[in-house]
């Protein structure tokens, strides 16, 4: 059964559409590219992993049009994510709501955009912002979202399902014209907060310790993608016993508890840090780190992004889309046995089918490995 809340999204939402589809057919967006450019606002408020997946499209728009302003929305709570972007000269956080919606207006008018991006939105309200940006064109994928007759310039992208996240939108600003040579994601680790993180190491009597960061999750939505926690204590103990190392157990407020029970079953070869860090902080503890084992989280996008080594347990549902991209060997992923999915959406059978023997093995091959990738190394790979 749907609750109120549901309910009541559903009827603001039809409530929109209604609204803007009145406004947009009797004040359409011109037809045609917009010339010149000289400002560009990009839209990407989605979580952690998807916004991470979006920083190569900014780039190529930024490389592209190197004389441009680019000003890019995200989510409030997914700031810290595009705060120290180089490729960005404003950032925008949007909140919901309606003071959230004209506070983001008002800024993304200021900056007078003549090309209005979106790139992936989880809120509806988005589409409507970009609209009325003041931009003549406003690109994006009419699948994407149920205000497609808002979009004048739309870029249909047929394979999307079938593309890594970061293939998705790097194919919305080709609509412009923009690419890269480098598919790679982009985060940017300020000084504060490495100071922040040698402050924590050196307090641990860690600062100079060989370091494995295990990500721990807990997502009852989508459960599929978690490994159990007794499962991450049969690795971590294995690597203690194998290896001179520290673990350092990172994640969310949400998993917490689950943490702390698996660096309570470690022993003292285990630290907990998670739901203690920013995400800047976490992307400069993983700098510090010999590899990363993670599941399906925003931090495994965060590993990618900062090129920590990591170890991603995947699950085949998923797998293509959000797996490493542009790393060469610099990271690895075990793959749940694709004869235990049956293409159900979504996954019946999750990542507990997954064993710990398995996963370590792979983690002795792979720690062997990392001793032998030549710095710098960039290859494009698939899963």
């Amino acid at each position: 059964m749907r609750s109120a809340a549901d309910l009541w999204n559903d009827i603001v939402l039809w409530l929109m559409r209604g609204v803007f589809s009145v406004i947009a057919r009797r004040f359409p967006l011109p037809h045609g590219a917009a010339h010149p450019l000289n400002s560009i606002v990009i839209f990407s408020t989605a979580g952690i992993g998807d916004t991470l997946s979006d920083t190569p499209a900014i780039r190529a728009v930024q490389e592209t049009y190197p004389a441009c302003r680019i000003t890019a929305v995200v989510h409030h709570r997914r700031r810290e994510v595009l705060a120290d972007n180089p490729h960005i000269d404003a950032l925008v956080p949007h909140k919901k709501g309606v003071l959230g919606f004209f506070r983001t207006l008002r800024a993304i008018r200021h900056a007078r955009p003549d090309v209005a991006i979106v790139l992936r939105a989880n809120d509806p309200d988005i589409w409507p912002l970009a609209y009325l940006s003041g931009a003549q064109s406003l690109v994006g994928r009419p699948a994407n979202t149920q205000f497609s007759f808002l979009i004048n310039r739309p870029v249909p992208v047929p394979e999307w399902d079938r593309m890594h996240g970061a293939e998705q939108t790097l194919a919305i600003v080709e609509e412009l014209g923009a690419g890269t040579a480098d598919p790679r994601l982009v985060f940017q680790v300020n000084a504060a907060a490495r100071r922040q993180i040698q402050e924590v190491l050196t307090a641990w009597n860690l600062d100079g310790a060989s370091l494995v960061a295990m990500q721990v999750h807990a997502s009852p939505r989508l459960a599929f993608r978690d490994w159990p926690a007794e499962s991450f204590v049969q690795v971590g103990r294995a690597i203690l016993r194998d290896y001179p190392v520290r673990l350092i157990l990172t994640g969310g407020r949400e998993d917490r508890a689950k943490a702390v029970a698996i660096q309570q079953a470690l022993g003292p070869g285990a630290r907990c840090v998670a739901g203690t860090l920013r995400l800047s902080e976490t992307a400069a503890l993983l700098e510090r780190c010999r590899a990363l084992l993670t599941t399906d989280t925003g931090i495994m996008h965060l590993g990618f992004a900062v090129r920590v080594p990591t170890l991603a347990l995947l699950h085949p549902y998923n797998a293509h889309r959000v797996g490493p991209h542009g790393y060469g060997r610099l990271h690895r992923v075990v793959l749940l046995p694709r004869s235990l999915w049956r293409g159900e959406d979504p996954p019946r059978i999750g990542m507990d089918r997954l064993s710990p023997e398995e996963v370590f093995e792979v983690f002795r091959e792979f720690y062997v490995e990392l001793g032998r990738i030549p710095s710098g190394e960039m290859v494009t790979e698939t899963i």
